[in-house]
């Protein structure tokens, strides 16, 4: 039997007095799925005709082992310990100072600190995994010396520097390869009993935004995701401490990002938390005619706003404060 791909939709059947769900219980109202197979048509079916487990995927909050509360969307905050970021690296910044700033965005609201050492932005090049340690240990240790329950991920795509910061206090992994880059990698986050955020992305930074490509940008993610999650389980990754990002802007076109992010339910089908950044990201000053990222937050606030009405349970963002603050006024009036 070909794959099937679900997605929530809210169609008027005529059988009637079709329950009305909501996607984990945000506004976003629906009442049938619009299953597609690749190379065919795609038909609609009332959410009665899919198993109770399988809907639980859509409607219910995740079931993780990561010591987080999916009640509402979560927040995790990006901690950049490098020059050359796209938004916020700081060159003149000391670890005192990025350690302060990590606590401040941990005060602000963030439920995970993602603290990183090599920039993935689009034409980035690698960093060597020594500088890469240097940066981020440190940092690591002393912010969980000052907030000892603070949940903090290492943004990493290298074995050797996730076990590092596994060792300093990280309790996350947070690969934009999904283990492709290292193939160590699933070793060490299975054997510190970490959880792990398995990202797509489309070539290297180096290349990724160079023409990519895709058959069907969201059924391809979705296999790729599927079966990065296998391998993970494979390895002795539980699949409750496994989150999943489709990777907006990471070998991705202007088209490829309006699509997952307008269909991003699609992915809560593969029944671990979906993360999703979109934080000062390109498509927005594209939408906008903003050349410069630090002139994004609005956008980035709106495109937030749309992925949480989807669904996401993890929004990845720089601004902190902002988020938490427009994610409390949306909670009160949704």
């Amino acid at each position: 039997m070909k794959m099937q791909y679900f997605f929530p939709e809210l169609n008027y059947l005529q059988r009637g007095a079709e329950h009305l769900y909501t996607i984990n219980g945000c506004n976003t109202v629906f009442n049938s799925f619009r299953v597609t197979e690749r190379n065919k048509g795609s038909r609609v079916i009332s959410t009665a005709s899919v198993k109770k487990e399988f809907l639980k995927k859509f409607i219910s909050k995740p079931n993780s082992k990561l010591g987080l509360n999916f009640d509402t969307t979560l927040v995790m905050g990006v901690l950049n310990v490098t020059p050359d970021s796209f938004y916020d690296g700081e060159q003149s910044f000391s670890e005192k100072q990025f350690v302060e700033k990590g606590l401040n965005l941990l005060k602000a609201g963030c439920c995970i600190l993602d603290v990183g050492g090599e920039s993935t932005r689009p034409g980035a090049k690698e960093v060597a995994s020594s500088i890469e340690i240097e940066r981020v240990i440190g940092v690591i240790k002393k912010i969980k010396q000052s907030a000892p329950s603070a949940i903090i991920s290492v943004d990493t795509r290298k074995a050797i520097v996730a076990e590092k910061a596994l060792q300093a206090g990280a309790s996350l992994v947070n690969d934009i390869s999904a283990g492709s880059f290292d193939e160590k990698m699933f070793g060490v986050v299975a054997k510190y009993k970490a959880g792990m955020c398995l990202m797509h992305s489309q070539g290297l930074p180096e290349n990724m935004q160079n023409k990519p490509h895709y058959e069907n940008v969201l059924l391809d993610i979705y296999d790729y995701l599927k079966e990065k999650i296998a391998e993970a389980e494979s390895t002795g990754i539980s699949r409750k401490r496994i989150i999943i990002d489709p990777g907006i802007g990471f070998g991705k076109s202007f088209s490829h990002n309006m699509e997952i992010i307008k269909k991003a339910s699609l992915f809560l089908g593969l029944g671990c938390p979906l993360m999703i950044g979109v934080s000062r990201k390109s498509f927005i000053g594209e939408i906008i005619s903003e050349r410069l990222p630090s002139a994004r937050l609005s956008g980035s606030i709106a495109a937030m706003l749309k992925i949480v009405s989807n669904g996401v349970n993890i929004v990845r963002v720089h601004d902190v404060k902002e988020t938490v603050d427009a994610m409390k006024v949306w909670n009160i009036l949704k």
